[in-house]
């Protein structure tokens, strides 16, 4: 399965392939986040993903991206319930990054919002299987 067959098996297709990072299913507002492994790190005692890369971007404004991501955040900020799906990159340093692999069998539940060193980190609360957050289907 790729990262775009996971999103849309979750019922929060990507808007785009190329540079969506997540993505809000419709029917229960749910946001999907594609965060990576590498920028997970331990914040006042609590394990935490980097959401947003804010210097990063600065002087790429127009990054269609960055500017999907940061109205996810703003949708989070606003009490979404949200998952987060982790992707390892084969060159953490490459840019772009390319994803090695994501882990397709289960999702981390996005917690409290933690602000740090000038990003939006969100806390990395618990897991839960891919098969518990798929949408309801009925017959």
């Amino acid at each position: 399965m790729s990262l775009t067959e996971m999103f849309a098996s979750l019922g929060a297709p990507l808007k785009n392939q190329r540079w969506s990072w997540g993505a809000e299913r419709s029917e229960d507002a749910v946001v999907f986040l594609r965060v990576w492994q590498d920028e997970c790190d331990k914040i006042n005692d609590r394990r935490a993903v980097r959401i947003t890369a804010n210097s990063y971007f600065a002087d790429k404004p127009n990054n269609l991206g960055n500017i999907e991501r940061l109205k996810h955040v703003e949708l989070i900020r606003s009490g979404r319930t949200t998952f987060l799906i982790m992707c390892a990159a084969v060159d953490p340093k490459a840019e772009p990054r390319v994803i090695s692999q994501f882990n397709e069998r289960e999702v981390f539940i996005g917690g409290a919002i933690i602000e740090h060193d000038g990003d939006t980190w969100i806390e990395l609360s618990s897991r839960k299987p891919v098969s518990e957050v798929r949408p309801n289907k009925s017959p």
